[in-house]
């Protein structure tokens, strides 16, 4: 078998990474190796949810019938009731609002989509665990050195970063290109790009959970007055909503558990620094206080919780670039944004799809490597920038928030909060990642033919 044209380094095996690599085995000349910081593979949180333009991307890369068995529901293109819109905070609930979309909004739990991308993974890429990357250097043959913690140092020709929201491949890439700005006597410049190495609460605290659905039936049963709503395993979910506050809840799992998010905000706070650690577990009392003079049917589901964890909610500032050098981002590690559209991991399976055609692309090779990963930054950053814009303005529009519009005062004017929404969330089944792709084949090959012509 002849030698790779290129090898690959992918810092970070969440589901953005591990989807990369799958997407790399498509193309057999290119090399990988996954670097892992745990001693396992594993994912943060419990649900994720997946869009019809994301579930493409999933079927062409063959997950599409082992994803089908985690799921009681199946995918369709057809119109489906995927969420209904409740206000919550009061003593007795109301539904105002059936949002219904071309396509399917498919839930699972993270761990089992993780174990998904594990199971599909090529036996020629080797994992390594306890890996955590201390920085990277560049030698002079060209080649990037990787430094980790634990003193293992190795080399790869391509360095992608998908360590996360505290991405150190992030931080090292970005401390470079402030120090060439700063050579290169803009220092103004340096500043701004070191401001946005470190990322930003956004001032939203979340409340996570999964309450077991035997609990949740054995609590309705022993309080049949309340006449509580048990999701069932087809079940829509729903989001509970009130002022700058709301709870989503939904089954996963074949509706063995209920996912259950809730999400306050204080956008005053935003940019401050979070006082205390960004993760942590908290008593049930405090998040029943959290919500105090709820509903009773969402006080049963916040009851039947026994360890939530809170988290602070950070977003990777706009960067400049997302790659530098034969060193690019993905993920989280690049867009890091709020979970209001449920489409976090999905932007990070786009980056891994885009990235990876065009790198496995026939013209490119080691000389022009950088081109392709300067095409990847000009598609795919403007996207995600924007998916990141439309999570905060969801997160809004769940918490009750239209100019204009005062929702204890004007009841009747609700579903306009959920067309809002609709419109803004319209994105994830009304386009494909087509179009994209497309586009960037089109401006590599471009100039590919451009470089050829300039030889004949």
């Amino acid at each position: 078998m002849a030698s790779p044209k290129f090898h690959i380094a992918i810092v970070g095996g969440g589901i953005g990474g591990l989807a990369a690599a799958i997407c790399f085995a498509r193309h057999f000349d290119i090399s990988v190796e996954i670097f892992e910081a745990a001693k396992e593979f594993s994912e943060v949180g419990a649900g994720i949810g997946v869009w019809p333009r994301i579930w493409r991307i999933l079927k062409l890369l063959g997950l599409d019938e082992d994803l089908e068995r985690l799921h009681a529901v199946r995918p369709t293109h057809d119109l489906s009731d995927v969420f209904i819109f409740r206000k919550a905070d009061q003593l007795i609930g109301q539904d105002f609002y059936k949002l219904t979309t071309r396509g399917s909004f498919l839930r699972y739990h993270r761990a089992d989509v993780l174990q998904v991308l594990i199971d599909h993974l090529p036996e020629r890429f080797p994992t390594h665990f306890n890996r955590r990357l201390a920085t990277y250097r560049r030698l002079r043959n060209g080649k990037i050195e990787l430094q980790f913690r634990d003193g293992l140092v190795t080399t790869c020709d391509i360095l992608i970063g998908s360590d996360g929201v505290k991405s150190v491949v992030r931080q090292t890439m970005l401390a470079e290109q402030a120090h060439e700005a700063g050579v290169g006597g803009r220092a103004s410049e340096a500043i701004a790009i070191l401001r946005s190495a470190k990322p930003r609460w956004t001032g939203i605290l979340a409340y996570r959970a999964l309450v077991p659905t035997e609990r949740l039936l054995a609590y309705r049963d022993a309080h049949p007055e309340d006449k509580i709503r048990v999701p069932e395993h087809n079940s829509i979910p729903v989001m509970y909503m009130g002022q700058h506050v709301n709870v989503v809840v939904y089954p996963i799992s074949s509706g063995k558990f209920i996912n259950v998010g809730a999400f306050h905000a204080n956008e005053e706070l935003a940019g401050t620094p979070f006082p205390g650690p960004w993760v942590t577990h908290v008593s049930n009392q405090e998040l029943l206080d959290a919500h105090a003079g709820w509903e009773s049917e969402l006080q049963a589901i916040l009851k039947c919780i026994d360890c939530p964890s809170r988290w602070a909610v950070h977003t990777v500032p706009k960067l400049k670039s997302w790659t530098h050098k034969r060193v690019v981002l993905l993920g989280d590690a690049a867009h890091a944004m709020s979970p209001q559209q449920a489409s976090g991991a999905g932007q990070a399976i786009e980056d891994a799809f885009l990235l990876s055609t065009l790198l496995g692309h026939k013209s490119t090779n080691l000389s022009n490597v950088q081109t392709a990963l300067q095409i990847y930054d000009t598609v795919r950053r403007p996207i995600a920038e924007e998916v990141a814009e439309r999570s905060l303005e969801n997160g809004r529009l769940f918490g009750l928030q239209l100019a204009g519009f005062d929702a204890d005062d004007e009841p009747d004017r609700l579903p306009e909060i959920g067309e809002a929404v609709k419109q803004n969330w319209s994105w994830t089944w009304m386009t494909t990642v087509d179009s994209s792709v497309q586009k960037a084949v089109n401006m590599l090959e471009s100039v590919h033919l451009g470089i050829t012509k300039s030889h004949l």
